[in-house]
């Protein structure tokens, strides 16, 4: 099913790059085609940027020998993007992403097959490989994109269908879905079916990363809790992957976008993989192995987002549904606002000041109870009841500054993020960051709580 899938995306691509050149000779179809590729990289855009980190302590590694201990890390990464239409209803799209990091085990080869992401990252990958066709009413695409979800300002509880480049997690890097989508559009309003036949996981901290959580599957920034072994052993965990042979264990997504006066809406409906791992027991009389399982989902979300002046209010709502017991029924919201403050801030010299307040909460609806699985995602749901507040302050067109904080009200652990930003120019910009992780072991920050850092980036973009 996977290489039928691509031998259909890649005879797309080339009979619509030669489809002016089909009545004439071979040599004029491969200079249709290298004039397409030329154009391809014509309109492409690029950024770049590097980023060099100094950690305040080296990582407490009393248990896992080998992990990197170095107090100075750089990471850099290349986007291209581009667009192209051929003729005057199709278009096609192309992203890659090449990275490249002091991270131990960071990046490996280049390009991952679809469909085969095992969470090892690529030195150049595809973030993006589109072929769209645009109607008037309505479009279809194929490939790998996006699939923005939400109106949150800094953490969406409904945007939990991308996948992101998480080998540092402090500068991730949006990856595609491999998709089939159709968008239909009632005036203003958007109605959305994708199905999402290629689930992988994204590239994640390998085991030597000092970004590693000890015990976890090395994703989503957060660790499952694994149960202790008789004597002390380390637990054998594998990732059991996903079977995308079946149809059946594909995702299937229909999304509902809306506007009104003042007010942007939306609605979703999803089945398929969880975007949250859970923990299968080994057979029964064994130790191991651990399987970290991604079990069949049904999630509903919605949420709106109203502006009036220098207001923004937002809220959104999700619930979700385990098949089969596997995991916990939940349910989740999340309630911001944003304000553009302008007076006080000019009559102070300054441009603007944004401040951001958001509250997120979580509630189990159901417990876990498959008996084949003892470990929940529990975990790995990222801001269970958490505040959220971040400022930016914009002096002028060339300096800001601002901060963030993070603070969970059930697990007392948090993240502060203070940054200074100097933009000299439209396609140059330069910041200086500090990152503080607070809390026990064994809460989402508290496990990095030896990461505190200064990093300082160079962003350039052509």
């Amino acid at each position: 099913m996977i290489k039928h899938s691509r031998r259909i995306l890649g005879t797309g691509i080339i009979t619509l790059a030669t489809s002016t050149a089909l009545c004439g000779p071979a040599h004029a179809a491969e200079d249709g085609v290298a004039d397409f590729f030329k154009q391809v990289l014509s309109n492409a855009t690029y950024q770049s940027e590097a980023v060099v980190t100094t950690f305040r302590e080296k990582p407490d590694d009393r248990e896992n020998k080998g992990i990197e201990d170095e107090q100075i890390e750089g990471w850099s990464h290349l986007s291209m993007d581009s667009n192209s239409f051929v003729g005057d209803y199709w278009s096609f799209g192309l992203g890659l992403e090449a990275i490249a990091s002091t991270y131990h085990g960071g990046e490996q080869g280049l390009f991952t097959a679809p469909g085969q992401g095992d969470g090892q990252g690529k030195y150049v990958d595809l973030s993006r490989l589109t072929l769209q066709y645009l109607g008037d009413n309505s479009e279809v695409l194929i490939g790998k994109d996006t699939i923005p979800m939400g109106v949150a300002e800094i953490y969406s509880p409904a945007d939990l269908y991308n996948s992101s480049n998480l080998i540092n997690p402090q500068q991730s890097v949006d990856f595609g879905v491999w998709q089939a989508r159709t968008d239909f559009y009632l005036g203003s309003d958007r109605l959305t079916a994708i199905v999402m036949p290629l689930a992988e996981s994204g590239p994640s901290a390998s085991e030597l990363s000092r970004w590693y959580a000890r015990g976890s599957s090395g994703s989503d920034f957060a660790a499952l809790n694994l149960p202790a072994l008789p004597g002390g052993g380390s637990a054998d965990v594998q990732n059991a992957g996903y079977d995308n042979d079946d149809p059946g264990n594909w995702g299937y997504l229909l999304e509902y976008k809306g506007m009104a006066p003042g007010i942007d809406y939306f609605g979703s409906a999803y089945s398929g993989p969880s975007p949250y791992p859970v923990l299968k027991n080994p057979p029964s009389g064994q130790l191991g192995p651990f399987l970290v399982e991604y079990p069949r989902a049904n999630i509903l979300s919605a949420g709106a987002a109203l502006t009036h002046d220098s207001w923004k209010f937002y809220g959104e709502a999700v619930g979700y549904w385990s098949a089969h017991q596997k995991d916990d029924d939940i349910a989740r919201m999340m309630i911001g606002t944003k304000y553009r403050e302008t007076t006080f801030a000019n009559a102070i010299g300054f441009n603007e000041i944004t401040p951001i307040v958001e509250f997120d909460k979580e509630w189990r609806l159901d417990k876990q109870s498959h008996p084949d699985y003892s470990t929940s995602s529990a975990d790995a749901r990222p801001n269970p009841e958490n505040i959220i507040a971040a400022i930016t302050v914009t002096i002028d067109d060339e300096w800001k500054f601002g901060g963030a904080y993070n603070r969970s009200i059930r697990d007392r652990d948090s993240l502060a993020r203070l940054f200074v930003r100097y933009e000299p120019t439209d396609n140059l910009w330069m910041s200086v960051t500090a990152m503080d992780f607070h809390g026990r072991d064994g809460t989402v920050f508290g496990r990095y709580r030896r990461n505190d850092n200064i990093a300082f980036k160079v962003h350039y973009s052509f």
